[in-house]
């Protein structure tokens, strides 16, 4: 990504924003990555010194494995590539917690009918999948763009909402099972553990979900992956749980068992959410910005070859192309996904720069925010009444439908208009 330099005097004076940047900068600054991670880490860092310093055992180990576990939910969130608002994330979590609280006696009776061998995956990995298929049905009322932000609707999401699932019903199984049977110390080294085993069988079996949803047209591929996700998510429950039957002298096998399994959970659970990111159709959104640069990703269908007119626009959406002049109007009959605020179904034009008449803006005339990406890998949204450059490579998401910005033209520069995206309307 090109990164251009900010503004600069020549004067040599030294303004109150550079002296004081953080009375200025808060509103950018809330809405960087790293901002709200560390908040959250100050907050529990803080409550854990109380909890020490009033010798406060229980409440400490409380304290930590609430902060292990939001960090494990996290890792996997940055893995994912923040596809997800992640308050809407932690929130299935809580939500998870609570479904399998209610389904414990449950949980329990099935696994003391079934083989202790098989057992655990069996019973505990449909019971993570409960909360996707909530997802999933409730998906079925929202509209399109809530869909794309809450929706189970692509592997990426099914991951994303089974490390959430796994992350609840670990910190249950955890502090409500293993705590009081084996003392506070085991919370923390099992909740540390649980990113190579509850989230990643749960994100391997999320991620087989989510491209049954991708796919749902075709049932039985769909119900192909599905059996495929859940046979692999429990080869790996049971084989991780199998240490148990280590005894004697044999007993000494046991962490070597559980290093390897761990190994092979997280190469199995980080093949996944490569694929995932791979096949993912917000894959030029994703953070951080993937290897290939935007106008090379396959978002849009190769189009027939048209005569090279020196210096003609063209947005390329789906299997079409529309011309973009001067003047020139969208409708909803052009973008469907896009909703139109009159009754005249406008949702963009095209018209000059107000400041560079050399130049073409497309202008977001719908009630929808649009997503761009610069041919310099630079992602903007554009919000209604915004407008984006007409620059060849560059690439646009109005919803549910992908397009990109072509010039026809017989060699680079041809047409004045035709200028390096090096600043956003």
């Amino acid at each position: 990504m090109t990164l251009q330099p900010g503004p600069s005097s020549d004067s040599g004076e030294i303004s109150r924003a550079d002296l004081l940047p953080f009375l200025t900068s808060f509103s950018d600054l809330r809405l960087r990555g790293f901002f709200w991670p560390g908040v959250t880490v100050a907050i529990f860092t803080t409550a854990l010194l109380i909890l020490a310093a009033l010798k406060n055992e229980t409440g400490f180990f409380w304290c930590l494995a609430g902060l292990i576990s939001l960090t494990n939910l996290f890792l996997a969130y940055l893995w994912c590539g923040k596809k997800m608002p992640f308050p809407f994330v932690a929130l299935v979590a809580v939500g998870a917690f609570f479904l399998d609280w209610a389904l414990t006696p449950a949980i329990i009776a099935a696994e003391k009918v079934l083989p202790s061998l098989v057992a655990p995956g069996l019973v505990e990995e449909p019971v993570k999948a409960l909360p996707l298929a909530v997802v999933l049905f409730v998906g079925l009322f929202l509209s399109h763009a809530r869909q794309r932000k809450y929706g189970l609707r692509e592997p990426l999401d099914g991951i994303l909402l089974a490390a959430a699932s796994a992350t609840g019903f670990a910190f249950l199984e955890t502090m409500f099972v293993y705590v009081p049977e084996y003392g506070a110390l085991i919370s923390t080294p099992r909740l540390l553990v649980n990113m190579f085993s509850h989230i990643a069988y749960a994100g391997t079996f999320g991620y087989f979900i989510g491209l049954a949803a991708m796919r749902h047209r075709r049932a039985m591929p769909a119900a192909i992956a599905v059996l495929i996700g859940f046979a692999i998510a429990n080869m790996l429950h049971d084989l991780y749980d199998s240490m148990r039957f280590y005894a004697g002298g044999l007993a000494i096998l046991s962490p070597i068992h559980e290093t390897l399994l761990a190994i092979i959970s997280l190469i199995v659970f980080g093949s996944v959410i490569l694929k995932a990111r791979d096949v993912s159709p917000e894959r030029e959104f994703l953070w951080p910005y993937g290897s290939l640069m935007p106008y090379r990703a396959p978002e849009v269908e190769p189009l027939p070859q048209m005569p090279a007119l020196p210096g003609d626009f063209w947005l390329a959406i789906g299997g079409h192309r529309l011309s973009l002049t001067e003047t020139m109007h969208l409708t909803v009959r052009d973008i469907p996904c896009l909703s139109a605020p009159g009754a005249d179904g406008i949702v963009a034009d095209v018209r000059e720069h107000p400041n560079d008449p050399s130049l073409l803006v497309l202008r977001n005339l719908s009630k929808n925010i649009w997503e761009a990406v610069l041919p310099d890998g630079t992602v903007r949204a554009i919000a209604p009444a915004g407008t984006v450059r007409i620059v060849a490579g560059t690439r646009l998401v109005f919803g549910t439908q992908s397009g990109a910005i072509l010039v026809t033209s017989t060699e680079i520069g041809a047409n004045p208009r035709a200028r390096p995206a090096d600043e956003w309307c």
